[in-house]
């Protein structure tokens, strides 16, 4: 049998076959391939990155849901940014005055402009980490937050309009607006869209998609809500005088670091649901 040649000395190698010589590097992981390992229907990619990127068409809420977690374990810093920002955005409204407090408009604007620069820093670091951008800092995901944050607000305002209005006839409309809108987000963060052409935008991936990402939102809702049902009943295990501080302070944070914890791995599942649907592999942010 004949072998095959080995490359030679100053010739870069394939990082699988070391006998044979690359002829491309994945944009995605910075690996040297051969002509085996390229991807072929992602040709800047080598198959392992293929398989994490996967163009239109692809989505599986098994798949999408089970990858979710993983990125939640991988993917921690991004979680710590969720809590941190949300219990910043918490600590206010516990000082507000009571009759400030009562009146729903000031506390809805404060949650929802924390939620949307939130939000869009996740988007941005953690879109970076999976693509491993260049230049990838919490800096420069803060400075992305605080640009898009004003556009997703606008964008969040629209899409729970449409929700409410979907959820005033029967319910299930708002549920169909909320699936099929829900790449929005993403769309306003990491591809710079404005709050309507998200949303169309939104739409038209989802098309085909819709059950399987029904799926793996309905399962981290239902999560979320297991988990802030009972945490409030972990007071009965205390003593008294704890439990008057749990309530006031403990709970406080146990519940922001559970909904912190869900709305991670729901915006991950977004961001990894943008990535399969649009075959995106470099992001500008």
């Amino acid at each position: 049998m004949q072998s095959i040649p080995p490359p030679a000395e100053d010739r870069v190698v394939c990082s699988n076959h070391p006998l044979l010589g690359a002829v491309f590097t994945c944009q995605r992981c910075g690996s040297f391939g051969c002509e085996g390992c390229r991807s072929p229907s992602l040709p800047t990619l080598c198959q392992g990155c293929a398989q994490r990127v996967l163009p239109s068409g692809s989505l599986t809420a098994g798949a999408l849901l089970q990858d979710s977690f993983s990125l939640l374990s991988r993917n921690l810093s991004g979680v710590g940014i969720v809590l941190v920002i949300s219990l910043l955005g918490e600590l206010p409204l516990r000082f507000l005055p009571v009759p400030v407090a009562q009146h729903w408009l000031l506390p809805f604007l404060i949650s929802t402009s924390v939620t949307a620069f939130s939000t869009a820093v996740f988007f941005s670091w953690t879109a970076g980490g999976l693509l491993q951008q260049p230049g990838r800092s919490l800096l420069s995901s803060l400075r992305v937050g605080l640009l898009r944050c004003s556009t997703l607000f606008l964008m969040n305002l629209l899409y729970m309009g449409a929700i409410f209005g979907g959820a005033l006839l029967l319910i299930l409309p708002g549920i169909y607006f909320a699936v099929c809108l829900s790449l929005a987000p993403a769309l306003v963060v990491l591809d710079g869209l404005g709050p309507l052409q998200s949303l169309q935008r939104s739409s038209l991936l989802t098309v085909g998609h819709r059950w399987s990402l029904l799926v793996v939102f309905g399962s981290i809702f239902l999560l979320q809500v297991l988990l802030t049902q009972l945490i409030p009943f972990s007071r009965l295990l205390l003593p008294a005088p704890v439990a008057a501080l749990w309530v006031e302070w403990g709970q406080l944070f146990t519940l922001t670091f559970a909904n912190a914890f869900c709305a991670a791995l729901l915006d991950g599942a977004i961001v990894l649901a943008w990535m399969r649907l649009t075959g995106r592999v470099l992001v500008s942010t």
